[in-house]
């Protein structure tokens, strides 16, 4: 059974197999025309003129079906639940194709023998005959194209579904990491004493950013506000930890009615913390939502003089490959890197 997958993949998928796929095409189109040739009173091969003409004829018209079929009709008809417009264009494609090349055909290598209305049954079977094999043609590649689209939703399907949860598994290990755990849980053991009441609330913010993080993970999607509240409690502790830390979140939009993957966003969030100066550090964050979909910028101050830092590292790549998965035509990410503030602008249609 894998074995055929690889096949399936290797035939649909590899664009090293392009030219060959089309020449398999070409070859089955030749296959399939060749009958032309045949002298039927003589049951022999012929390569006369006249049926050579009609060979091309036939050859060049079973292209035009194909092609037109596998670049238009099928993905803007098909593809897009247009089926009665589909069946409508085809047929029309079909049957104009097979009048023009059969009274081509007879113009050139018209029967012989035959009475006038022997000749127009002739006519009418050849048209017949021809729209069941122009039928066949455009079927078999309309569901040729169908399988490619398969084929490439399951492979897209498993690939999200690895990264998304070796995305999982490496946001349980690192994104609440032991060091950031014992420096939380080291402050408020050191406010019991003396503000008992701050001590309590970075206690309860822990909780709730744990809660969060465990309980995601287990969700295919989540409510984009519980990810604005989930961001806000962590800007919130890594506040507490400093002397001067000001970070801002505005929320324009139903951000209630908006669900989408969990923890999509605290990558961005976690660098801008980590890139920040120890003292005048600053985080803007933006949430947008309206018709067109959901708008996210990400702000933080930096370090004069620091070195431009690569749209990479293992934490940007990961998002940037999940983005691609989740929403392959239908996100943007844009990145401002200036001497003293960096940008992350995000733009997801949903």
């Amino acid at each position: 059974m894998q074995k055929d997958n690889h096949i399936v993949s290797f035939l649909c998928l590899s664009p090293k197999t392009k030219v060959f796929r089309h020449l398999v095409l070409q070859l089955l189109i030749v296959l399939v025309t060749s009958f032309v040739f045949l002298d039927r009173e003589k049951g022999v091969i012929s390569f006369e003129p006249n049926l050579v003409r009609g060979w091309i004829s036939y050859f060049v018209s079973m292209n035009i079906a194909m092609y037109i079929n596998l670049y238009i009709l099928t993905p803007k008809l098909m593809l897009k639940d247009k089926l009665s417009s589909y069946i409508f264009w085809s047929l029309l494609l079909i049957t104009v194709l097979v009048f023009v090349v059969n009274s081509f055909h007879f113009y050139f290598s018209p029967p012989e023998g035959l009475t006038k209305q022997q000749t127009m049954m002739f006519f009418v079977v050849s048209m017949f005959s021809s729209y069941v094999t122009y039928g066949m043609l455009v079927a078999g590649i309309s569901a040729f194209a169908l399988a490619v689209v398969w084929v490439k939703d399951n492979a897209r399907m498993e690939e999200l579904e690895a990264a998304t949860l070796e995305s999982e598994m490496k946001t349980l290990r690192n994104q609440i990491n032991p060091h950031f755990l014992f420096n939380m849980l080291n402050n408020a053991n050191v406010l019991l004493k003396r503000d008992a009441a701050k001590a309590s609330f970075i206690l309860l913010k822990l909780e709730g950013l744990l809660k969060h993080q465990f309980n995601s993970v287990q969700k295919q999607l989540v409510k984009l506000s519980s990810e604005i509240n989930y961001l806000n409690d962590f800007l919130n502790l890594e506040k507490s930890r400093r002397d001067v830390f000001n970070y801002k979140i505005d929320v324009e939009g139903e951000v209630e009615n908006i669900v989408l993957p969990p923890l999509l966003f605290i990558t961005f969030v976690e660098n801008a913390v980590k890139h920040n100066p120890d003292s005048g550090a600053s985080v803007y964050l933006s949430f947008r939502v309206d018709d067109d979909g959901l708008s996210f910028v990400c702000e933080n101050s930096k370090l004069k003089n620091l070195e431009k830092r690569d749209v990479g590292g293992i934490g940007m790549t990961n998002i940037r490959r999940r983005l691609e998965l989740l929403y392959p035509t239908t996100h943007s990410l844009e990145v401002e890197d200036k001497e003293e503030t960096y940008k992350i602008k995000m733009y997801i249609k949903i």
